[in-house]
């Protein structure tokens, strides 16, 4: 038992105004923290009700009170990156770092330097006093490897010791370096078919494949779409500076009979294209776009033209919305398009497409 005395009320005011203050005050530095450990997303920010969704949050929190590696799977779009950081947050570590490497976005020649560091002198325009290598930046926390598929063969045997030894050797210095570090890794490839065709190793295959969080496409969750379609809308309203606005059914319909091939990221950019152009509270089926409802596209399309250039015409728009899906990430807008990098960059040539976001082969 205890007992709280306060000579007037105002007194308890006093305390509840002080006790508020200060818990606000809390939330703010938790959340500066968060951002500058590198993480921004939570389980609160993985939508989704459907039994797989409800099932991947639960297995979540659960691997997150281990340390095992962890290998996120999924197409492109699907939020594998948004898993990785809710599982950090979730986890001991969330107080430590989260650090990001994008293993296709780097050249190969740099990405070991990247991973591992350097020492002063290592290579001929190596920063004096040499570079901390992503992973010991990580120690104590998390490193999350996106694009895992990508690495190139001689650095997934490095990879392997790191995983094996937890530790790493910094380039240009033979002394092994003792880490504490969860690899999170994910990948939109078929990782067996390429250990099966030689372009993955098969002992690397398996340390990182010990724990799987599958992301299933949008298409095989169709019904998390209305609570999906809510918060991006309050997200981009926000963002954008616009007034809230709300789906009535038949756009919602539209959405529903949608396959979407991008998966979030495209019902993303569908939704923040759609808020753009209306200046109405509701948005209907003929606010979006007209591959999405059926909606008859522009009457100039509907004239009788030569067939090579309703084919290009064609090819273009599909080059132009797989960049759009990928926010100008030609790797992965190829990869979308199944065609290699070489035929998707003389594509762009060819119709004179030059995003300013692509990044080089």
């Amino acid at each position: 038992m205890g007992t709280v005395a306060f000579r007037d009320v105002s007194d308890l005011k006093k305390l509840y105004d002080r006790v508020e203050r200060l818990q606000t005050e809390v939330e703010y530095y938790k959340g500066e923290l968060k951002r500058h450990q590198g993480t921004t997303y939570s389980l609160e920010n993985i939508i989704g009700s459907s039994p797989r969704m409800t099932e991947l949050k639960n297995l979540v929190g659960r691997v997150a009170k281990s340390n095992s590696t962890v290998l996120v799977r999924g197409e492109s779009g699907t939020g594998k990156e948004v898993f990785a950081h809710a599982l950090h947050n979730a986890s001991d570590r969330a107080h430590k770092p989260f650090v990001k490497v994008n293993c296709a976005a780097l050249p190969e020649n740099l990405l070991e330097s990247e991973l591992f560091g350097y020492q002063e002198g290592a290579f001929t325009g190596a920063r004096k006093g040499g570079k901390v290598g992503k992973f010991e930046l990580a120690n104590g926390g998390s490193i999350f490897l996106d694009e895992i598929g990508d690495m190139p063969l001689n650095m997934q045997v490095k990879l392997l010791r790191v995983l094996q030894e937890r530790e790493i050797e910094r380039l240009g210095d033979n002394r092994p370096v003792k880490i504490d570090v969860r690899v999170i890794a994910a990948t939109n490839r078929n990782l067996e078919e390429m250990v099966q065709q030689g372009l993955f190793r098969k002992d690397l295959f398996y340390r990182l494949n010990v724990v799987v969080l599958d992301i299933p496409p949008l298409r095989r969750r169709l019904e998390d779409i209305p609570l999906l379609t809510e918060f991006l809308l309050k997200k981009l309203a926000q963002r954008l500076g616009c007034p809230d606005k709300i789906l009535d059914s038949s756009a919602l319909q539209c959405l529903l009979s949608h396959d979407w091939p991008g998966n979030i990221r495209e019902l993303e950019n569908v939704l923040e294209r759609t808020l753009n152009m209306v200046e109405e509270d509701v948005i209907t089926a003929k606010h979006l776009p007209f591959y999405l409802c059926g909606n008859d596209p522009p009457a100039e399309s509907e004239k009788i033209r030569p067939l090579k250039e309703a084919v290009e015409q064609l090819e273009k728009a599909m080059l132009l919305r797989a960049l759009e899906n990928a926010q100008g990430d030609c790797l992965e807008a190829a990869q979308a398009l199944q065609i290699s990098k070489s035929t998707f960059y003389k594509k762009l040539s060819d119709y004179g497409i030059s995003p300013p976001k692509c990044k080089p082969a």
